[in-house]
């Protein structure tokens, strides 16, 4: 095994972004005004994001955990897409 005792903190950021995209203008207002009849559609999708984010390295083979010490998950709405951008920080050496 390699000794990296001697190795300083380093700052690794990675993002991801997907674009959701619906066919009504109902959806997108349905989402907007907290009305879809299962729930509000961002704490969802947050909620499931974080976890996404903690259990990663059990879902992907061959990936060692790491001490998440950020995650933000953004939405921007523009017409009938929905952007979701989602930033994880780390300290690590």
């Amino acid at each position: 095994m390699v000794d990296i005792t001697h190795k300083s903190n380093t700052l690794r950021i990675a993002t991801a972004q997907a674009i959701v995209k619906v066919s009504k203008q109902d959806t997108i207002e349905a989402i907007k005004n907290d009305t879809v009849p299962k729930g509000n559609v961002f704490a969802m999708s947050k909620a499931a994001g974080f976890l996404g984010v903690k259990k990663t390295p059990e879902l992907l083979p061959d990936c060692h955990p790491m001490p998440i010490e950020f995650t933000g998950i953004e939405y921007e709405i523009e017409e009938l897409e929905i952007t979701v951008k989602v930033t994880v920080k780390t300290q690590v050496f």
